[in-house]
């Protein structure tokens, strides 16, 4: 592997990354904070990757950083191992320098750094109490799980052609799928028009949500994080607070949108029905809507059957999108109604969204193939192949995923030893 190629290509990404930490700066700015963290992490982002980038893949030093950037290539073609260690150190690298701001305003680097991370990766998990925490670190809070949502290396990619124009291995190393998606012939322009619905749909949610009541800050950090399926609120009672059920169903619906494949909403946009027909997202569709009667049916037992209705369909979308926003205390629930939000969090969302889990693709294919075998051992001279829709697919495709599935459970199962 070129350790110095990844290790330039990875300064560049830093140095270019500086810039997102001008939101939040702006946001210090507006409501009379301080600014400091912000500015200190940007000249960080900035020195540590003007550091990384001047080293050339052949070991030499550039003279000046302009120098650099106008004389260096990217190589004829970046190899696979360049591309994940890029992709994996980028998270490692833009969470450790996130953690920057949290740690400036009194925070320990242990829960700072764990925050950053829980943000990138919208993990969602948080350590912090939003109320006590300053206006500008929650739309940081915040917009680390907006960027993390499509991805940091489809953003750059997205925007400097620099970075996409030998970034297919950085693409599909990051794409969220079984598959990587191409919507266009260049890469860049594929990145652009994801981000494009991405930012689409996250200025839609802040409109319906402030036109519903909520303050414009609540609707600007709260559709950051739904899109996402992130989860952060600048709340502790999460979206209970605002004890609204139209404020629920606009956050469950664009949840619903984030777990969903960014391609086929760009179709939709583009005027094409292509996302109706796509079998991952009708079986995504069958699953929140059987799972919500279900789970509306066992909570007759505590509510009437609006209330029902209303928890049952917000957390099932919540959950199986891995979003993570709460309604109501679902703990309180019987032990078959947990039992369904733990089976929907494995489900998790369809590929090439910003949902986490295992995907509906791989569990829909997971369960044809289960059902092939099962059909195979009663009747063996029966072929029988798993098909997506019109594509046969691979045995080898098919034991990736089977792989993939056992890895997962297994890693489960260890970390909650």
């Amino acid at each position: 592997m070129n350790v110095k190629y990844v290790l330039n290509f990875l300064g560049r990404l830093l140095t270019q990354f500086s810039v997102v930490f001008i939101i939040p700066l702006a946001f210090s700015i507006y409501y009379k904070e301080n600014p400091t963290p912000f500015i200190i992490a940007i000249m960080f982002s900035i020195f540590i990757g003007v550091f990384l980038a001047l080293i050339r893949p052949e070991g030499e030093i550039k003279d000046t950083l302009l120098k650099s950037w106008l004389e260096y290539l990217l190589p004829e073609r970046m190899r696979y191992k360049e591309a994940f260690a890029i992709v994996s150190l980028s998270w490692l690298s833009i969470s450790l320098i996130g953690s920057i701001p949290y740690v400036l305003i009194g925070i320990n680097p242990i829960d700072s750094f764990f925050e950053s991370m829980s943000g990138f990766t919208t993990t969602g998990a948080s350590v912090l109490i939003p109320e006590k925490l300053p206006k500008s670190i929650l739309v940081w809070r915040s917009l680390t799980q907006w960027l993390g949502g499509m991805g940091i290396i489809v953003l750059f990619l997205a925007i400097f052609p620099s970075m996409a124009r030998k970034g297919a291995p950085l693409f599909q190393a990051e794409y969220p799928g079984v598959t990587m998606v191409k919507l266009k012939p260049r890469l860049r322009d594929t990145a652009l028009s994801l981000y494009k619905v991405y930012i689409f749909l996250t200025l839609l949610e802040i409109l319906t949500l402030w036109s519903l009541g909520v303050s414009l800050f609540d609707a600007i950090n709260h559709a950051f994080t739904t899109l996402s399926t992130g989860g952060y609120s600048t709340h502790s009672e999460s979206i209970a607070y605002f004890n609204n059920p139209k404020v629920e169903y606009t956050v469950a619906i664009f949840a619903a949108l984030g777990g969903s494949n960014f391609a086929l909403l760009y179709f939709l946009f583009k005027g094409s029905g292509k996302i109706f027909s796509d079998e991952e997202f009708r079986a995504y569709i069958s699953f929140i809507l059987f799972f919500t009667a279900i789970l509306t049916f066992i909570n007759t037992e505590r509510f009437n059957l609006f209330d029902s209705l209303r928890y049952s369909v917000f957390q099932t979308i919540s959950i199986m999108t891995t979003t993570g926003y709460t309604t109501i205390d679902f703990d309180l629930w019987s032990d078959s109604a947990k039992l369904i939000l733990l089976l929907l969090m494995f489900i998790g969302g369809s590929s090439g969204s910003t949902g986490g889990g295992i995907k509906v693709i791989r569990i829909y294919l997971l369960i044809q193939y289960a059902i092939q075998q099962i059909l195979r051992a009663a009747e063996p001279r029966t072929v029988r192949a798993v098909r997506y829709g019109n594509t046969v697919i691979k045995k080898e495709l098919l034991d990736d995923i089977a792989a993939f599935f056992i890895l997962y459970i297994f890693v489960f199962v260890v970390s909650s030893l």
